[in-house]
């Protein structure tokens, strides 16, 4: 299986922080984040990762170093400097369902081809209702989503774990800007 990811990103989908460092700042500071690892953007988990990440069930079999052979383990990458808005998705993203009637959009792979290709200009209109939204606006249901600037932890399944409201609250309060997560697989 393709490695998985837990991925936060802000409601909004255009925000983006106020310059390169800040959130990696942040990150820092509350200690979801350690040191640098192979790369510009990309940390091994700090200290009080456990703490702002929530694993469920009884004992999760996560690694938090990279081992041998580079077997497959836990660190976290920030991307924050997109261009224009992203869609970041898997293998399994779910069919989105319209805000209004919630009909699926079973066309959601043609239809992000096209607003991609078109500059992110185009919303979507529900074929069964004919309510018109951004795509970010529809219900993705946890599987994909849209934006500027994100937080990927690797090799998180989903829900396996999931971010503690501390550090939504945290992310919220230091920018003004809502914050959400999904699950990319």
């Amino acid at each position: 299986m393709n490695n998985a990811f837990l991925v936060l990103c802000p409601t909004e989908p255009g925000w983006s922080p106020p310059d390169d460092q800040s959130l990696e700042h942040l990150l820092q500071s509350t200690q979801l984040i350690g040191e640098p690892f192979r790369g510009e953007r990309t940390y091994l988990v700090g200290d009080r990762f456990l703490e702002l990440i929530a694993f469920m069930g009884c004992s999760p079999d996560i690694n938090f170093e990279p081992g041998e052979n580079d077997q497959q383990f836990c660190f976290i990458r920030l991307i924050t400097d997109a261009a224009s808005i992203e869609f970041h998705s898997g293998d399994h993203t779910h069919a989105p369902r319209c805000p209004q009637c919630r009909a699926a959009v079973d066309d959601w792979r043609k239809r992000i081809g096209t607003w991609l290709d078109d500059s992110n200009e185009n919303p979507w209109i529900c074929e069964s209702c004919k309510h018109e939204s951004a795509p970010w606006q529809f219900n993705w249901r946890k599987s994909a989503g849209f934006g500027r600037c994100f937080i990927e932890i690797n090799n998180i399944y989903p829900r396996e774990a999931m971010p503690q409201q501390a550090l939504l609250d945290t992310l919220n309060s230091h920018y003004g800007a809502n914050w959400h997560y999904f699950y990319q697989y």
